[in-house]
């Protein structure tokens, strides 16, 4: 491909496809961006926007920093290109928020020759919402442009469906989404890094979150432990609260209430900030009042826990399939071929049961000594 969107890695069939119909003109007034969640559908929609809007490459966009127009798209305030986004609890896009834009698109564009909106993702628009826009769509007024994302055509409506060209995007190569974190995050070390992305699977976004998570380091010490107690035998599974596994797992889960209370907390001050002082100092006591005792631990944690345990395992096993060290920090494990299939098997049982088992503590013993039993 001779060109490129600017700061867009990977999608090479999509982008070819779409900057083709630029050159000539015929870029579809309706494109679905399909694929899996964080692979970039969103970044590609910015481009998009830049390639139909910039003055400095139109057709392509420069994305430069000097462009007041690649620029103010980028940062999401340019009056030529709108997000319609779910909104409350239920998560959808409402009627009204669909009719403001109807009406916008009617005397849009602004500034540009082009007026993009960006609908993310596509099957937050319910039947109400999306017959608002059903006309705009099928009949779109010269130089506007609709770009609806989604992870799952199936959900979304299909007279939306029916009238938008559907393009998917698939996974990201290891290198592709490497190059991502390490422009979003040039903080992080490298092990962190490649952690991240193979965890991933081919999703930027996903990898980003992963790396960033600080709940990601207090599960490799329980997985560091899980591995020890599973090749110690019945004396490290049965070692008690004190020992080393057990106290790693529950210092996990904890963490992990912990940060759910603070978050929970923080929505509610700020709800309670657009309500008036009463609420907010009522939320303000309640806070003060939380902050005395730790958050009791759930089920829903250990699960988690549990469920984040057995993902590192597998992808740690997999690693060492491939001839590479697998994760780092983790006790060595001179595993045959046919050891590392039994354990990985073994794994997938217990993720398949940890949602039903009302002990995850009882399941994750019996799985630490069938894993030992395959070693």
């Amino acid at each position: 491909m001779s060109a490129a969107f600017p700061n867009l890695l990977g999608h090479a069939q999509a982008q070819e496809m779409l900057l083709r119909a630029l050159a000539r003109g015929q870029l579809h007034h309706a494109i679905m961006l399909v694929g899996p969640r964080g692979i970039g559908k969103a970044t590609l929609a910015r481009a998009l926007a830049c390639a139909l809007l910039c003055n400095v490459a139109p057709g392509l966009g420069c994305g430069e920093s000097s462009c007041g127009i690649c620029a103010r798209v980028l940062a999401g305030n340019h009056p030529d290109v709108d997000w319609l986004l779910p909104e409350g609890a239920a998560g959808q896009i409402p009627i009204d928020a669909a009719r403001a834009c109807h009406l916008r698109q009617q005397n849009a564009p602004y500034e540009g020759r082009s007026y993009v909106i960006v609908i993310d993702p596509a099957d937050a628009l319910n039947e109400a919402s999306g017959n608002a826009l059903l006309k705009a769509i099928e009949e779109p007024r010269p130089g506007v442009h609709f770009v609806l994302l989604a992870t799952n055509m199936q959900a979304v409506l299909p007279t939306i469906l029916s009238r938008s060209l559907p393009i998917r995007l698939g996974r990201l190569s290891d290198e592709e989404v490497g190059a991502i974190v390490r422009a979003k995050a040039p903080e992080l070390s490298e092990e962190r890094r490649r952690m991240a992305v193979l965890l991933a699977e081919g999703s930027a976004g996903v990898a980003l979150e992963l790396a960033l998570d600080p709940a990601l380091d207090r599960c490799l010490v329980v997985l560091r432990e899980a591995i020890r107690a599973a090749l110690a035998g019945p004396s490290a599974v049965f070692a008690g609260e004190q020992g080393p596994l057990w106290s790693a797992f529950s210092a996990a889960v904890q963490a992990l209430a912990e940060a759910e209370a603070a978050a929970a907390a923080a929505a509610a001050e700020a709800a309670a900030q657009t309500t008036g002082k009463k609420r907010r100092q009522s939320a303000e006591k309640s806070k003060d009042e939380k902050s005395e005792k730790k958050p009791k631990e759930a089920p829903v944690h250990q699960r988690w826990v549990a469920g984040r345990l057995a993902e590192l395992w597998t992808l740690h096993l997999r690693e060492r399939t491939r001839g590479r060290e697998g994760l780092p920090g983790m006790p060595r494990l001179d595993l045959s071929a046919s050891a590392i299939v039994r354990q990985i098997g073994i794994l997938q049982r217990f993720v398949g049961r940890v949602e039903r088992n009302a002990s995850v503590r009882l399941l994750l013993e019996q799985t630490l000594l069938e894993l030992g039993e395959a070693a």
